[in-house]
């Protein structure tokens, strides 16, 4: 197979349609449909299910798509070591960031990484930590939160404490006070849920859910509840006008881990150990200086 026939079924995998598919890599529909028959002719399989609606990846077609996908990698790791030979970091740099990291620490990460290395293209994908992990085949490092990346090299980056915070004007009606929830894993939310059930003895059910932690944040600086909030974010919570519990599950701090997730043979490029080291250098100068200590 041709690098660009990698390409298509990539591209067909992703967009789920030929007309997508076909709009992503400029060419015409019935082109693609041509040449997607060609391949499953030469793999003697069929790589997809034609739906009115979608395309859906045979089982057989996620070996291949999968094989493709390492293909296209490989090819591009391959041009941007050429490319390095010469000791000037550049090339292109690749990384997805949970939507935490994304809003807190990256932004700084990014701006000395573009002042250090002028020559490196970034590509950037900031989402939450599972539709990071979905992707990342897309990238050359990934930093999540919670779980790691299985068949993955996880470097620790960080272990967060998290704080039970309200209004303190509003301490005699805390009962009242509508809980407010981030999105987050299933286990996560479920030893929050466990603290608040001893805490409160009663029924954990937030009123208000939103996907973003600074919303929660948000809301609760403007009085609207009570929330759970990691240390990352804690830079803005005054003393005075909030009440700051730590959060423990049986006795321990409820800690969050953030993971740098790459393949070893990564660092082997310039541009993703600088990004690697000035991510971890980052984020110990950024926990210290924002460094809380509540009164309990």
């Amino acid at each position: 197979m041709k690098i660009d026939d990698y390409r298509l079924l990539v591209a067909l995998a992703d967009e789920e349609t030929l007309r997508k598919a076909a709009d992503t890599l400029y060419i015409s529909q019935p082109a693609v449909s041509q040449r997607l028959k060609s391949i499953e002719t030469e793999w003697g399989t069929e790589i997809f299910i034609r739906t009115k609606k979608k395309l859906i990846v045979t089982t057989n077609g996620e070996m291949i798509i999968q094989h493709a996908r390492k293909m296209l990698k490989e090819e591009t790791n391959l041009k941007e070591m050429i490319h390095s030979s010469d000791g000037v970091v550049n090339g292109k740099l690749s990384i997805g960031v949970s939507s935490l990291i994304g809003h807190t620490i990256l932004p700084i990460v990014l701006g000395r990484f573009v002042e250090r290395y002028p020559n490196v293209k970034i590509q950037l994908q900031v989402g939450s930590s599972t539709r990071i992990t979905n992707n990342r085949h897309d990238f050359h490092v990934s930093v999540i939160r919670g779980s790691k990346i299985m068949n993955l090299h996880n470097e620790l980056l960080m272990s967060e404490k998290h704080y039970f915070i309200y209004p303190k004007n509003k301490a005699h009606e805390l009962d009242q006070l509508p809980m407010i929830e981030f999105q987050a894993d299933p286990i996560y939310l479920k030893e929050i849920e466990h603290w608040y059930t001893e805490q409160f003895n009663k029924e954990y059910a937030p009123q208000i859910k939103t996907d973003q932690i600074s919303t929660c944040k948000s809301l609760l600086l403007n009085g609207v509840g009570m929330t759970v909030l990691p240390e990352i974010v804690m830079k803005d919570i005054d003393n005075d006008q909030f009440e700051i519990q730590l959060l423990e599950v049986a006795n321990n701090p409820l800690l969050r881990e953030t993971y740098l997730c790459y393949e070893t043979d990564m660092l082997s490029l310039p541009q993703v150990s600088a990004y690697i080291e000035l991510m971890k250098e980052v984020t110990a100068e950024y926990l210290d200086i924002k460094k809380y200590v509540p009164i309990i």
